[in-house]
């Protein structure tokens, strides 16, 4: 016969035993659909560009124009123009005498404003002719809405890193050398050519150098960035090519490197 006490605890036993038991099994399936999340790597760059409908115009017109020190190179601002968009300048006086730029958004009171180098190229006192580029600026546009960067995930993976001390040893010593013997002889392959200009992507290159095709381009990407060489040419003509660029509007041609 079972005692009041023994009846109990023999009630107890039966109501664990009754239980559901969550194996290992079950809790590492729970945890990895609960940690299941949506990650994104890549999203839109902020940049400023304008609508689509805002290409759809026409400018071709001799303006005055202000000479803003916020503008470098071959870059101008025009208020009716959509951003970013391309223009040709030209001297009113000489429309031969022109230079491919790209127009820019600026914060400032004046309709037209350009950089000290379009007005030295122009030879310009007070007027620049100013024709818009339609479909060359839509072309720029469309590689601007493309561009994306990078966005960090943000979790508790550990990355690893590798600190560099002042004397290096083993592998990476090894690396770096090898880095560098790299970069010296492809300096030297380009030691007859001049460096035209450098571009984000490869479509504003070809787009930018498009007049100068003739002088044998060579594009090549070096850190993340897009170089346009013009060459081989012999010593006694390089400096003859360089100021033709230069006359040409290419204000960042120099020899390289």
């Amino acid at each position: 016969m079972i005692n009041l006490s023994n009846f109990n605890i023999l009630l107890i036993l039966l109501f664990i035993s009754s239980c559901t038991v969550t194996t290992n099994e079950e809790v590492k399936v729970r945890k990895k659909v609960t940690s299941n999340k949506d990650e994104g790597y890549f999203k839109k760059a902020k940049i400023n560009i304008s609508d689509v409908e805002d290409y759809e115009i026409e400018l071709s017109v001799s303006e005055k124009f202000n000479i803003d020190n916020d503008i470098n190179g071959n870059n101008v601002s025009h208020k009716l123009l959509p951003i970013p968009s391309v223009v040709k300048v030209s001297n009113p006086n000489n429309l031969d005498n022109f230079i491919i730029a790209r127009n820019v958004k600026l914060d400032n009171d004046h309709r037209f404003s350009v950089s000290s180098q379009i007005v030295n190229k122009l030879d310009v006192k007070s007027n620049i002719y100013i024709e818009y580029l339609k479909k060359e600026s839509i072309i720029l546009r469309t590689v601007e809405d493309s561009k994306e960067e990078s966005k960090i995930k943000m979790d508790s993976t550990l990355i690893s890193t590798e600190v560099l001390e002042d004397d290096q040893t083993g592998l990476s010593s090894k690396l770096d050398y090898n880095k560098i013997e790299s970069l010296e002889a492809k300096k030297e392959s380009y030691r007859s050519m001049l460096l035209v200009d450098t571009y984000d992507d490869i479509i504003s290159a070809k787009l930018g150098t498009n007049k100068i095709k003739n002088l044998g381009l060579v594009i090549e990407e070096i850190d993340n960035k897009i170089l346009v060489f013009a060459g081989p040419f012999k010593n006694n003509d390089i400096n003859l090519k360089l100021d033709f660029l230069i006359k040409n509007g290419y204000l960042n041609a120099q020899t390289y490197p």
